[in-house]
C-alpha cells in the first residue's frame, strides 16, 4: 500500500509536468511544484463538477491566468495538455490490445469497445485541432455552452503554436504515457496489498480498458463503468473475484476518494482569487 500512494503521488508530477513543459515551450516557466497544485485541483474539479472534465480545464486555465499567462496562452497550455492526453490514451489502448491478443483475451466486444474508442478520440482530436486554427471556425452553438465559451474567449485567429508544437506533443504524451503506467502499476501494486499476484501486463490491460469503459460513459471518474470493467477484466486474468473487487475498491479510494479533501481545498483557494 505504501507503494501504491507513492506510484499514486507520482502521477500528479507527471499531471503537472505536462503543463510544465507546455509553458516551457512558450517561454513561460513556472514551477513544478505550482503545477503539481493544479493537477490535484483539475482532479477534484474533475470529480466534483460532471462536465466531461470540461470545468476542471477552464479552472486550470483561468489559474494559469492568474499566475501571469495571457488568456490565450492559458487556454492554449490547456488543450494541447488534451491533446497529448488523447494521442497517449490511443497509444495505450494499443498496447492493452496486443496484450490481450497476445494472451489470447480478445472478444468480439472487446475488439467493439476499442474501435468505438478509437471513432471518439479521432473525433475528439480533430475537433481540438479544428478549434485552435481559429475561434472564428467554431460553431456559434459551440459558444452558448458556458464552460466552453470561458475557455475559448480570447483564444485569437492565431492561437499560441504550442497546440501543434512537435517537440511539446512528444514530451506531453510521453508523460501522459507514464502516467498511465503509475495508475496501472497502482492497481498491481494493491493487488499484491491483498495477497494475489498478476502479471504486470494484465494489470495495464485491465486498468486500460476499464478507463476506455470510464471515458465512453461520460460520467464523473466513471463511476460504477470503470469499476465494472475492470472487475470483470482482472477476473479475465485470473485474479480470484473476492481480490479483484477489493483490488479495484482500493485502486479507487486512491485515485478517487483520497485526493478529494485536499482538491476541496486547494480548488476554494485557486477560486478566491477569481
Amino acid at each position: 500500500m505504501a507503494l501504491a500512494l507513492l506510484l499514486q503521488t507520482a502521477t500528479y508530477v507527471c499531471a503537472g509536468g505536462v503543463w510544465q513543459r507546455a509553458l516551457a515551450r512558450q517561454d513561460h516557466h513556472r514551477s513544478l511544484v505550482q503545477m503539481v497544485r493544479l493537477g490535484v485541483v483539475k482532479l477534484f474539479m474533475d470529480q466534483a463538477v460532471p462536465s466531461a472534465g470540461i470545468s476542471g480545464n477552464v479552472l486550470v486555465a483561468r489559474a494559469l491566468g492568474h499566475r501571469g499567462l495571457s488568456h490565450a496562452r492559458a487556454v492554449a497550455t490547456v488543450l494541447a495538455g488534451l491533446i497529448s492526453f488523447y494521442i497517449a490514451n490511443g497509444i495505450a489502448v494499443a498496447g492493452a490490445l496486443t496484450i490481450l491478443w497476445l494472451t489470447g483475451r480478445v472478444s468480439r466486444s472487446i475488439t467493439l469497445l476499442a474501435t468505438a474508442f478509437a471513432a471518439v478520440l479521432a473525433l475528439f482530436l480533430a475537433a481540438i485541432l479544428w478549434i485552435t486554427r481559429g475561434s472564428s471556425r467554431v460553431p456559434q452553438w459551440v459558444h452558448k455552452i458556458k464552460p466552453l465559451e470561458k475557455l475559448l474567449a480570447g483564444l485569437g485567429e492565431r492561437p499560441p503554436r504550442v497546440v501543434r508544437d512537435g517537440v511539446f506533443l512528444v514530451e506531453g504524451t510521453a508523460l501522459q504515457l507514464v502516467l498511465i503506467l503509475l495508475d496501472a502499476a497502482t492497481l498491481w501494486a494493491v493487488l499484491q496489498s491483498v495477497g494475489v499476484g498478476i502479471p504486470a501486463s494484465g494489470a495495464f490491460a485491465a486498468y486500460t480498458m476499464a478507463s476506455v469503459v470510464a471515458m465512453l460513459s461520460l460520467l464523473p471518474a466513471g463511476l460504477g463503468t470503470f469499476d465494472g470493467m475492470a472487475i470483470g477484466m482482472l477476473h479475465a486474468f485470473r485474479v480470484p473475484l473476492e481480490a479483484a473487487v477489493a483490488g479495484t475498491v482500493l485502486l479507487r479510494g486512491l485515485t478517487f476518494i483520497l485526493p478529494l479533501v485536499p482538491g476541496f481545498f486547494l480548488a476554494r483557494a485557486e477560486a478566491l482569487k477569481s
